[in-house]
């Protein structure tokens, strides 16, 4: 008797055949996933190495704050020029500059906000220190560089006293004629791949 040719897959080949398909793809799926979550944790960890950049550059310009002596002063007027202008979103100092082509050693520097092409940026502006100027230099005349891009919030406190006899005290602004602060804190953050990272640093200041 001559018997009937069979097309087709019996039952048992489809299950082995699907089980199969199912295991190649979850493997091919699961490097794929192992993949992207190592690129992004790449580029989120170069995102935070760009802030915390930025957060060293501010914190070392704070740090070389500088009490002008008083002969560097111009006479005139009732009320002596602040030594150090800070509040809750910028800063303005006397540093000390490293660069031997400065004249004096000294230059004022600004750490502040900006609005860029972009949107807001951290920026810092600078110029040689001028006696006849003090801390009051337009920022016009002054050179800017940007430090950090995609900028989400700039937050700045001071501890220390303001005044020669008060109790030493974190506050969201310095103007002093007497001294520097103490600390100066710094709070940066950047939006980056659709949320903000942020950065703080606590900046000891050198008393003079």
């Amino acid at each position: 008797m001559k018997r009937i040719g069979r097309d087709g897959f019996t039952l048992l080949e489809l299950l082995l055949a699907i089980s199969l398909v199912s295991l190649i793809t979850a493997t091919i799926m699961g490097g794929v996933h192992l993949g992207r979550r190592s690129w992004e944790s790449g580029r989120a960890s170069e995102a935070l190495d760009e802030i915390e950049s930025a957060v060293r550059a501010a914190s070392w310009i704070i740090g070389k704050s500088f009490v002008v002596n008083p002969d560097q002063v111009p006479p005139g007027g009732s009320d002596p020029p602040p030594i150090f202008l800070g509040s809750a979103n910028k800063c303005r100092v006397v540093m000390l500059s490293e660069g031997g082509a400065q004249w004096g050693g000294l230059i004022v520097a600004e750490i502040a906000v900006d609005t860029g092409p972009d949107g807001d940026e951290l920026a810092v502006w600078t110029k040689v220190y001028r006696p006849h100027e003090g801390l009051a230099p337009a920022r016009e005349t002054m050179r800017k560089t940007v430090i950090l891009q995609g900028l989400a919030g700039l937050e700045i406190s001071y501890f220390g006293a303001e005044q020669k006899g008060q109790a030493p005290a974190w506050s969201g602004g310095w103007r002093s004629t007497d001294g520097l602060p103490a600390l100066v804190s710094l709070k940066i953050s950047a939006k980056r791949f659709g949320r903000v990272i942020e950065v703080a640093s606590t900046v000891a200041i050198r008393q003079q």
